[in-house]
């Protein structure tokens, strides 16, 4: 053999040794492009940590309160709820049997019947008068 072509089997052999590093250079950094580090943290990172570990328990903490006092809430309403239809539907059957003979707006079907005194019927307290009071006359000047 010549040495030329020793020499161009070195440098083929060189390239293809160089080119299956830089391949496996790739793979094995590839595989974990950004290894962790082992540094320890920040003190003032960790305290942040731990106070925001520590709102998250208070939060859902919180949260648990609301969610039981809506419950009661709700609970309440819905009896409050039952009660005023109860009441209401009392007060329009006592309505109903007071007065059998009377149309919308208390006027009666038959005949004159006693009314409130202000002439509205249906037994109902009358409104009181409303007056008009102008107020002074505004000037530009500020003075009267």
């Amino acid at each position: 053999m010549t040495t030329d072509s020793r020499r161009r089997r070195v440098r083929v052999t060189a390239i293809a040794g160089t080119a299956l590093v830089g391949v496996g250079a790739a793979v094995a950094i590839g595989a974990n492009p950004y290894p962790r580090s082992e540094r320890p943290k920040d003190p003032d990172v960790r305290a942040l940590e731990t106070r925001e570990a520590a709102l998250a328990r208070e939060a859902r903490g919180v949260n648990a309160l609301n969610a039981e006092r809506w419950a009661t809430y709700r609970t309440q309403l819905a009896q409050r709820t039952k009660q005023i239809a109860a009441v209401n539907s009392a007060n329009a059957r006592a309505m109903a049997a007071a007065s059998p003979t009377t149309r919308y707006g208390g006027a009666p079907s038959g005949g004159s019947a006693p009314t409130s005194s202000s002439g509205q019927g249906g037994g109902y307290a009358a409104a009181p008068a409303a007056t008009y009071v102008p107020a002074p006359p505004v000037t530009r000047s500020g003075s009267s």
